[in-house]
Formats: structure tokens, sequence, C-alpha cells
């Protein structure tokens, strides 16, 4: 229903939501459930890519994850070269898990294509905060004869809405990145009045796959802050979901740790506002911070593997596949959102 160009339907978030434990479960240990999945030609231990931002993805990320057998997209605010180097400095050359992000600037983007694509990196993500737009559409035809030749895999968004994942859809990429708005760091929502929640944006985006009987894989980006948030991703059938601030503050995330208040930290920013400052454009659509130092980011992946393991096991879930086949979900108030959080009294 609608009235004046407004949906009146709810636009539900991952705290909105909650995973229903209807199964009787066979599940002895929830070491038993395989969190891994098929994802562009590479099996992922867990379904957990790094987002191409500046300060989440380098190198020593995109190496760390590839050892924990996950993906990290080094980002595009350097050149083609740098990206280079940050694989080679790294070792990275023999993996097959490593992926790197391009812009659609013809003039320059074209050309660390190829350069890219010459060093052996076969995932390549197109970075931009607009997925529904023709420019996109220009750019992927011009690259086209570049993809069919390597081989290429396409990871194209970002999109929150049918219409612009069945756009995308049509011009053949292979993943696509779903969420607007609700980044950690991303601002786009308050300055421009544009997103919806993650949860809604997932569903719209899954909805347009099955009707379009697409095997185009779907990757939740934005609004994971913690493990359950994640299993609802994956349960409602995304293929991967994108961390960015989760990584961020991580040893292995880019930038040194900072001393402050007898406490450790690490900057991090949204790539609009690191491409700011090498660009000089007008975007406003990023914002940074400081969050806290974490450690090692394979203490990180193991809570989230973990996490997605136990939530597996509470549906009788031995596999991804399985998991998402039984997953029911519930709606909560938010008083039954306040019910479930841990409660600890002072005093």
């Amino acid at each position: 229903m609608s009235y004046k160009n407004i949906l009146f339907d709810d636009s539900l978030t991952y705290d909105d939501v909650s995973l229903l434990p209807n199964q009787i479960s066979s599940v002895k240990h929830r070491a038993d459930c395989d969190t891994s999945v098929e994802f562009c030609g590479v099996k992922l231990a867990v379904p957990i890519i790094a987002s191409p931002m500046n300060t989440v993805c380098g190198g020593r990320m995109a190496k760390s994850l590839s050892e924990l057998n996950c993906l990290g997209v080094i980002h595009r605010f350097n050149s083609a070269d740098e990206q280079i180097s940050e694989f080679a400095d790294n070792e990275m050359h023999e993996t097959d898990l490593k992926a790197a992000a391009i812009g659609i600037n013809s003039d320059t983007e074209i050309d660390r294509l190829k350069k890219l694509a010459d060093y052996g990196i076969k995932i390549i993500c197109i970075d931009i905060a607009n997925g529904g737009s023709k420019m996109i559409e220009r750019f992927l035809n011009e690259i086209r004869p570049i993809v069919d030749k390597y081989k290429l895999k396409i990871i194209a968004g970002n999109v929150a809405s049918s219409e612009t994942t069945k756009f995308l859809i049509n011009l053949g990429v292979d993943a696509i990145r779903v969420g607007i708005g609700n980044g950690a760091m991303c601002s786009t929502s308050i300055k421009s009045g544009i997103g919806i929640g993650q949860v809604d944006a997932i569903v719209r985006a899954l909805s347009a796959r099955d009707k379009m009987k697409s095997s185009v894989k779907i990757i939740a980006d934005g609004g994971i802050s913690n493990p359950g948030a994640m299993c609802k991703a994956i349960a409602l059938g995304c293929d991967a979901v994108m961390f960015g601030r989760v990584l961020a503050g991580t040893e292995e995330s880019p930038g040194d740790v900072l001393k402050y208040n007898n406490q450790r930290w690490k900057k991090y920013c949204g790539s609009a506002s690191f491409a700011v400052k090498q660009e000089n454009k007008n975007y406003i659509e990023g914002e940074e911070s400081l969050v806290p130092y974490k450690g090692n980011v394979s203490k990180l992946i193991k809570e989230y593997r973990e996490g997605l393991q136990s939530s597996m096991s509470y549906l009788n879930s031995l596999t991804i596949n399985e998991y998402q086949q039984k997953a029911t979900f519930v709606k909560l108030t938010s008083h039954s959102f306040l019910e479930r959080k841990p409660q600890v009294e002072n005093g």
C-alpha cells in the first residue's frame, strides 16, 4: 500500500528480527557445523569478506584473512602498482584468495584493471556508492573484453532495492553488495535521506534474485556489529557478509596503534572521507573516528565463526545451505529486543 509515494511497510534491521529455535537438534558439537561456502571461484571457510576501505583492508589484512580462508579486498585509494605491492610484499602471489577494488573512471581504472588482471587477481570489486547507476553500466560494457579474457569475477554495488539488484543482475555481475546508509562510518542516510533497514534491503535483493532465477552472489554489506547479526544475514540467504568496522582496530588493519587516555586505538574512516583527501572531491558520505584496538584478526574471525556454528546447531544444520533452508524469523517488539540483551544490575 502506498500514499503519495510512501510505502507503508516496515523497513527492518538486524535488531528487529530474531531466529526462531524451532528445530530439534541432533548436532552433538557446534564444531561439527561446516561454515564453508563457495564464492566466486574460491572456497571460504567462513563467509567473511573485508571491505575495501583504507583503514580496513591492506595487504597484511588480506594475507591474514587468506590464511584463515576468508577474503580481503584491497582498497582502491592508491595506485594499481601500490595495490599489487600490497599483495607481493605479503607473498600472496600463489593464493586465489585475493581481491582488489577499482573505481569507474575509464581514464584510470581500465589501466588499473589490466594491471591487476595481469598480476593474477581474479576477483574484482567495482567500489562505488550507488550501484544503480548508468555509469556502472557504461563502465562494465567497456571492460567486458578484459573480464572475459581473464575470466574475472565482478563484485558490484551498492544497492538496496529489488530494482537496482535486477539492474546489476542484467549487467552480468557475479556478486552484489547490498546495503546503503547502514555502515558504521557511512553518513549517506543522514545527509541524503537515502537508505533502508539492512534486513529489508537483503530481502528485496534476494527476492529479485529469486524472481530472475539468478545465481548471483548476495553480500550483506554494513550494519553488522556482532556475530548474531552475521548469523541473521547468512540465515536470510546471503552468500557472504562484508566487514568494515568489525575488522577495523585489529592488529592487521592498516595504520598505527594510537595511545589515548591509557587505551589503545586505531583510526577508522569511511571511504568517501578518505577520497576527499586523495582526490579533493565533494564527497559527503564518510566519517572518521577511532576504534578500540582489538588484537589479532584470527581471534575475531574465530569468535564470529563459533557464533555461526552455534546458531547452525540450534537449527540442526550441518551446512550453510541446510541452515538457510530451515531458518525462520520472528519480528521483535522493542521490549522483546531489550529482554534478549544481557541484564547487568548495578549495586
